[in-house]
């Protein structure tokens, strides 16, 4: 008995999901009618090779005359057709009364979409006379079919559970792990299913609530989505059956290989971006910006809104308040909606480098919440530009505008538009330029490490011999000494301002041309009159209370 024939009736193939046919006109009574095997009419001469109960398949123009039209249906009627099916394309002059005629003798008529093809309406039906064991699989088949036909452009999860809903007769949904509904499709009580569900962490879960049938599928965490619930369900008794498993199981597994191919997409696109700022940031000025203008034109820079290049460093360990889970990059794509504004990033040693098209407002917000949610970052913000040749120039910027948010009390974020006098003169004039000017001056106090400390602690205690000298703990008359063969250096006196200012911007380019130099941090310690900290307890000068701004220091530059 397994092995058994299974009949194909015209119900049979009206409810086949992957034929998708169209009753122009058929009883109820008619559905049950068996069909014992299908055959195409192209031509008069075909209707000779019909047998018993075919389903008949009419295409081209027949019937072309009444002649035809009598001969059709005289043959149909005769065989006792189990139902005649005609192409949606199919309209010939005798079309109404060919279709009226064969209601009115009570054989159903299907119309066929042209998405669908007669070979496999035929191939259909020879399958129903496979055994139940062929049946079964070539319904399973025809299930995972209709469901990757569901993948395309629009929606990926919505088309599916869209899709498993309709195959199921059932509604369908996707909840996150906390119980938010991501996706739904019809109506079911997912805070009762997600309730009962609770924190499983079963693949699979069989649900009855409040007269409710479902099944639960657990998508676990990958690394484009964390962990979500997969739910269909319905009122009908005994609902959760092989088929249903087996189309929430295959639209479970599509829904997880489409997140994860989305994730490569925007890995790819996320390279391209990097890939294209960097080059943005290594333009020279010779060179023809035409075809990186091109390149960014296609990522979405149009220069039509606000453009500038920031920086963005964190220092020391992430503490509360922070997304320590997720890298710096995520977390600024995140914050600038598409829709708002338009975003380029990569990495340069410890820094993030972004550059970001957007209006003031929105750019303004998403670095508040960048700063709210991580208390150890430090943002510089370059210059708006209007042209991709300018990049490299307002990335210049943000690292002279990161060094004063270093050196800041309390502040976290500085800008181009804040920078005093001389800041703004070493951003026109340019690190590179400035740094190979002032090489002869900063050159030689830099190979004598305590010249260069000693000239640092000097300009941070504002010029104060005695505080400078206690800072570094030396005698006052030691740090003179020393401060004549600086002047020999330099050939001046540090204490004309013509001097100071040369010494002072040569300190400045140096510092934003090789930005992991690192000032002792006991010096500015002890010079605003607190305990001299261990150099591995610095991880986060924001968090020093009593260190007040200063004109002249340049402070502690430190990894990320």
């Amino acid at each position: 008995m397994a092995n058994e024939a299974t009949p194909c009736t015209v119900a049979d193939v009206m409810s086949h999901p992957a034929l998708q046919l169209r009753p122009i006109d058929v009883a109820a009574v008619a559905r049950s009618r068996v069909i014992a095997s299908a055959q195409i009419v192209a031509e008069a001469e075909d209707m000779d090779g019909l047998g018993q109960h075919e389903l008949v398949l009419i295409l081209g123009s027949m019937p072309q005359s009444e002649e035809d039209l009598q001969t059709l249906l005289q043959k149909v009627v005769g065989i006792d057709a189990a139902a005649v099916a005609v192409p949606e394309s199919y309209r010939p002059e005798l079309r109404p009364r060919l279709v009226s005629e064969l209601v009115y003798r009570g054989i159903p008529v299907l119309e066929v979409p042209q998405t669908t093809r007669f070979a496999d309406l035929i191939d259909t039906v020879n399958r129903f006379q496979s055994s139940p064991d062929a049946v079964r699989f070539n319904k399973m088949l025809s299930m995972q079919q209709s469901l990757v036909a569901a993948l395309g452009p629009d929606d990926t999860v919505s088309a599916l559970l869209g899709r498993l809903a309709k195959l199921c007769g059932a509604a369908a949904g996707m909840t996150s792990s906390h119980g938010d509904v991501e996706v739904s499709e019809g109506i079911l009580p997912f805070r009762l299913l997600r309730e009962e569900i609770g924190g499983s962490s079963f693949p699979e879960l069989e649900l009855n609530v409040s007269g409710w049938n479902a099944l639960a599928i657990r998508l676990e965490a990958s690394l484009a989505k964390p962990v979500r619930w997969l739910i269909v369900g319905s009122r009908r008794d005994q609902f959760v059956n092989s088929f249903v498993r087996a189309a929430a199981r295959v639209t479970a597994s599509l829904i997880d290989a489409a997140d994860r191919i989305d994730a490569l997409i925007d890995n790819q696109d996320r390279a391209v971006r990097s890939s294209v700022l960097n080059q943005l940031l290594e333009l020279e000025a010779h060179e023809n910006p035409d075809v990186l203008a091109e390149r960014v034109s296609a990522l979405g820079i149009s220069f039509a809104r606000e453009v500038r290049v920031l920086d963005m460093v964190r220092f020391g360990p992430q503490g509360k308040g922070t997304a320590a889970a997720t890298p710096l990059a995520e977390r600024v794509g995140k914050a600038f909606p598409p829709n708002a504004a338009a975003v380029l990033i990569c990495r340069r040693a410890n820094s993030t480098i972004v550059l970001v098209e957007a209006e003031p407002k929105f750019r303004e917000q998403a670095l508040s919440r960048l700063l709210a949610e991580d208390n150890g970052l430090l943002i510089g913000v370059g210059r708006a530009i209007s042209h991709v040749r300018d990049v490299r120039t307002s990335h210049h910027d943000g690292v002279l505008a990161l060094q004063q948010a270093r050196r800041m009390r309390g502040s976290r974020l500085f800008s181009y538009d804040e920078f005093e006098f001389t800041t703004r003169l070493l951003a026109h004039v340019g690190i590179e330029r400035l740094a190979d000017w002032s090489a002869d001056i900063i050159g030689p106090i830099k190979s004598k490490p305590i010249l260069l400390e000693a000239l640092q602690a000097f300009f941070a205690a504002e010029l104060d011999v005695m505080s400078a000298a206690r800072a570094l703990h030396i005698h006052h008359n030691s740090l003179r000494y020393r401060i004549l063969k600086i002047e020999e250096i330099v050939g001046g006196s540090l204490r004309s301002p013509e001097t100071i200012a040369a010494v002072q911007l040569a300190l400045m380019a140096e510092s934003a041309r090789d930005d992991s130099k690192t000032v002792r941090p006991r010096i500015l310690e002890a010079i605003e009159g607190t305990v001299a900290r261990n150099a591995a307890a610095i991880d986060s000068p924001l968090e020093s209370p009593g260190r007040a701004p200063s004109s002249s220091g340049l402070g502690a530059v430190l990894p990320e």
